[in-house]
Order: structure tokens, then sequence, then C-alpha cells
């Protein structure tokens, strides 16, 4: 468990909070380029790490995040007029550009120097592969765009999902991304937990029970080995990793030799300290990846609000029969919903002093305890973890993950020895 005291430190990301600093000091999304489509489409709100801002397309395709409230007199931009390479207020006319600069005051007299006086609140975006990113921190501190692969793929190796608004702080949804423990009871189906044992919701034997968890810290984050033991000579290997400051990377079941074949990475991302959004991105390093539409799970999910179509107002449209019988934890909807379920029922702000943590707990604990760790570092004026200035110095090309039955001896962070030895996974996994 937390202290009360952590656990304030953790999830609250206000301006000025410790953690809403360390935030700050990385590119995170903002809006899915798709919220934006076409250069003067309608702006859309923006809530985020507690600011409420405005994303628009300008009339030559570049991305702007303002302050939501005008200069002026603080009416709202989302109502703006999204016209001729800039959003204009409808109260008096104000008128900014994508970096906040005043383009227009007409309401003022011609001779008037207000706009060349005031600088408007915006953030710079870039926009890549569908994701619109944004940095909110110190201009002279801002750093590289992550090298992730869904970052520097070619586009059409590249799906992201829709959005989902969570009701809960950011750190119960990405504890919950980068738990392997919860997949074999919450996201259970009849048929699916084997191959083996026909038409229920029965485990194959050695999983959902008894595992064993090994914990590599690396510069750039966590990497975790969920291990489940077949017979006697073989282990089950499901890596996953955490990278700051809200990134959990669960392997899927498209593999090379047990070695996954690109990412699922789930943002977590705070819309304040009781509210979040949620972005799954899918890439493929081997090739393109056909294109759902952005749908998620069985059914669609989500409304056109991001908001889910099962929600706690509506018990997430539990199902007791089906639980008896076909859906483990009853909510027939997929994984996004069911995993929505969980956090948001701890709680908007989990009480972890409340908590008594296990042997599965081990990333989360280990998640814990590195955030803890980057925010004292921080406190002695270092910069936060993973961050990078110079291309040689970005950290993430070379990592990946792993879901594979291999032999007992092979070591699960060693890509050559995983590659050598991978035979068929387990299955659904």
């Amino acid at each position: 468990m937390l202290s009360r005291e952590d656990n304030e430190l953790l999830c609250r990301v206000g301006p000025g909070t410790p953690m809403g600093e360390m935030f700050r000091r990385y590119w995170i999304p903002a809006v899915l380029s798709r919220e934006i489509p076409e250069p003067d489409s309608p702006p859309v709100r923006v809530r985020l790490l507690g600011e409420d801002l405005v994303a628009f397309r300008d009339s030559l395709g570049r991305v702007g995040l303002l302050d939501e409230h005008c200069s002026h007199r603080r009416a709202s931009l989302f109502y703006g007029r999204n016209e001729e390479c800039g959003l204009r207020c409808i109260y008096h006319g104000w008128k900014y550009d994508v970096e906040g600069t005043i383009l227009d005051t007409p309401a003022e007299p011609l001779e008037s120097m207000m706009k060349h006086h005031v600088k408007h609140p915006a953030y710079p975006c870039r926009e890549i592969n569908g994701l619109v990113l944004t940095y909110m921190g110190p201009r002279d501190t801002m750093p590289l765009v992550p090298n992730f692969a869904w970052l520097t793929a070619p586009a059409d190796h590249v799906e992201i999902g829709d959005k989902y608004w969570n009701e809960n702080n950011w750190l119960q949804g990405v504890e919950g991304d980068c738990d392997s423990s919860h997949i074999d009871y919450l996201h259970r189906r009849a048929g699916m937990a084997t191959r083996t044992l026909g038409d229920t919701m029965q485990l194959a034997p050695g999983f959902g029970e008894a595992l064993h968890f090994e914990v590599e810290r690396e510069p750039w984050g966590l990497k975790v080995a969920a291990i489940r033991y077949v017979g006697d000579t073989h282990k089950y290997v499901r890596t996953n990793m955490f990278v700051p400051p809200c990134i959990g990377i669960p392997p899927t079941s498209r593999m090379v030799k047990g070695i996954v074949d690109g990412f699922h990475a789930v943002y977590q991302i705070p819309a304040d300290d009781y509210n979040t959004w949620r972005i799954d991105v899918n890439v493929k390093v081997s090739g393109p990846l056909g294109h759902s539409g952005g749908g998620n799970g069985r059914r669609r999910e989500v409304g056109p609000d991001w908001k889910k179509v099962a929600n706690s107002a509506n018990e997430y449209l539990l199902d007791r029969e089906k639980q008896r019988t076909r859906v483990y934890c009853g909510v027939d909807f997929g994984n996004h919903t069911q995993d929505a379920c969980v956090t948001e029922s701890m709680g908007q702000i989990s009480d972890r002093t409340l908590e008594h943590l296990g042997v599965c707990d081990a990333q989360p604990i280990a998640m814990r305890e590195f955030l803890l760790g980057a925010l004292r570092a921080m406190e002695q004026g270092k910069d936060p973890p993973g961050i990078a200035f110079e291309p040689a110095r970005n950290p993430y090309a070379d990592i990946f993950t792993v879901n594979a039955t291999v032999p007992l001896d092979v070591r699960w962070s060693d890509r050559g020895q995983v590659q050598a030895n991978a035979v068929e996974p387990a299955p659904f996994y």
C-alpha cells in the first residue's frame, strides 16, 4: 500500500503539482487527428492536466492548442470562428494563430498596439500517424518527440483506436494496463480461456494461479515478465512495459519467433485528477496493419462524445446470466469497458492506504517506486526518465515485448534466446 501523502503525490496532476510538472516535461497526446479532420473544421474542447484548452486545424492544416478562454474577456474559444489561418472569438473578434499570436483586435482603434503586447497561452503540437502530441512544459526544456515505433513507422503500419473518457485517476488506469494477472479473470470468456477444455470458462492447468513475476528496471521505464509454468520443462512468458509518464504496453498476439511484431501501447492521459483519456495505439513493425476504422472490442464501446456505452450510470450493462455462463465478469463488451468497470469502481482516486498487495502486484508496486524515485530526482534538478534532447540518446528504438512459450532456462529479456527457442505460445493471450 501507499501512504496517503505518496498517493496524493502520484495522483495530483494540475499546474504546480510535482506529478503535473513531470507530465508537462513529456510529449503527450492531446487529440486524435480525426477529431479535427480538415482545415478550418470546427474546434474541439480539450481537458488536459487540469487545464481547459481548445484544439483547431487552421487553413494551412496546422494544429493549434490554445487556452480555451479568450485573453480579452475570457469567452470560450470553442465557439470561435475558424477562418483564414486563425481562430476568432465571437465576442469581440480577437483572432489567434496556432502559436497564440494575436492577429487581429478589430474592436480596438487601428493604431492600437495591444495585439503586440499580449500573447495568448498556447502549447506546441506535433501531428504524427493520427495522433496530435503536445508539450506543456517550459520551452527551454522541450525534448525530442520520442522515437516510439508507432511514431516512427509508416502510417499504414499504425492504427489509432477510439478515445475513452474514464472517470478515474490516471494511475488506476495505467496500473491495470501493466497487470498481467487480471487477464485470466476480468477478460475471460467461454471458449477463449483454453483450446483443450472445450466451450467453458475453465483455464488450462498452470494459468490463473501461482504466477511468477520478474521486474527489470531500465532508464526509460520498467519491463516485467509474468511467467506461467507449462509442464516441467517450459514456461509461458508474457511481458509488458511501463513507459512514463502514462503508457502501458501489453503484448499482442502478432509474433515473429516469440517476439511481438510491434506494440499495443495504451496511453492513460490525465484530463484532471479525477478523469482520464484512454487512447490505444497498435503498430506492426514488419508491414501494413489492417485498419478497423477506430472501433475496438466486440461492438462499438463509445459514443461520439467518447463516453462509454456501458458505464457506471447503467452498471456497465452487467448481465448476470452471461456472468454465469459466457463472460466471466458479466460485462459483455471489449477489454476497454471491462477495465473501466473495475478502475472506476475503485473511486475516482483510489485510497491505496487500504490495499493489501500480494505477489501478483509486482508491477504496480515497481511502477509506484519508479515514479516516486523520478519525482525525487526532479526535485534535485534532474530530467524525468526517458526524455532525450539528442537523437542518439532517444531511448526507445530497441525495446520489445515477448509472448511465447520457451524452455525454463531461457532468459526472457534476451531477444536472441527467445527467438532461438520459442515454441507455440499459450492460447488466447
